[in-house]
């Protein structure tokens, strides 16, 4: 009876104590069938000392479900010190994190259905299953101030949603008009996969020639969408740099190739959606 409760959801505690009170009553009802004062203070220490470790046993954290787990964690944040309760919420946040994302993207979380995120997070859950709250600071280890983690989790963000902004090709050319000068010209197809509408564009454009280490232009640029361009839309752009430029150096061989980088893409209002760090 006493081995099956034990398994029952958060009640490892209460129904080891409850024995331990059956066990000392019976104990204490033996102890006054006794003759000696010896064995009766023998056995009165036995019984304390085993009481003594059952109420100094460290809380576990239960996964077993939702409601349990929160419980189990405020049992074990009332059982640390102070200055480790911050610590330790701090570390299940990291390990939860952790084993939930299963080497997922964020991206690729934020995507996934109620159910899915449902799914990652009971296992994420069970898998600190009785876990006590000085083997979580453990296992979590020295975790950096949640101002640094947060820098830190947007920056593959910011540059997986700029390689979402996929630029399908790039090329340069000089034009000549019929004034005899040539007129730089740089042919973008793009197309939109962040999700979200897009008015404005920043790149960084590099034109070099095979077998040179020094490129013939290396600038930054941006170029603003006439009506932007949606999610899931393909683009065809034909723009004009200053002639004046580096862009229009008659010395341009014609083996350059035209090289872009997305730097920063800005919504319809004009504010920062992504930007390269």
């Amino acid at each position: 009876m006493v081995h099956s409760l034990l398994g029952a959801p958060n009640g490892e505690f209460v129904v080891v104590e409850r024995y331990f009170q059956v066990l000392s009553f019976s104990l204490c009802w033996y102890i006054n069938q006794l003759d000696g004062a010896f064995m009766k203070r023998v056995l009165a220490v036995a019984i304390a000392l085993a009481m003594s470790g059952i109420a100094h046993a460290d809380p576990t954290i239960d996964g077993s479900n939702p409601r349990y787990f929160d419980r189990s964690l405020e049992e074990i944040r009332a059982s640390l010190d102070e200055t480790e309760v911050e610590r330790f919420d701090e570390a299940v946040e990291a390990l939860l994190m952790r084993r939930s994302q299963q080497g997922l993207t964020i991206v690729e979380i934020s995507e996934l259905s109620d159910d899915e995120l449902e799914a990652m997070a009971t296992e994420a859950r069970r898998s600190l299953h009785g876990l006590s709250g000085q083997e979580v600071l453990e296992l979590a280890g020295e975790l950096p101030k949640k101002e640094k983690e947060a820098d830190e989790l947007e920056i593959p963000i910011a540059q997986e949603m700029l390689d979402r902004f996929v630029v399908e090709s790039a090329n340069y050319k000089l034009i000549e008009d019929d004034s005899l000068s040539a007129e730089p010209v740089i042919e973008l197809r793009v197309t939109n996969k962040t999700g979200e509408p897009v008015a404005r564009a920043h790149f960084r454009g590099v034109l070099q020639s095979p077998g040179r280490s020094v490129p013939w232009v290396d600038e930054t640029f941006y170029y603003t969408i006439s009506g932007g361009i949606e999610t899931g839309e393909t683009l065809e752009w034909s723009l004009a740099p200053d002639s004046s430029g580096p862009w229009g150096n008659p010395s341009i061989s014609d083996d350059a190739v035209l090289s872009i980088e997305v730097l920063r893409l800005d919504d319809p209002s004009g504010n920062t959606l992504w930007e390269k760090p």
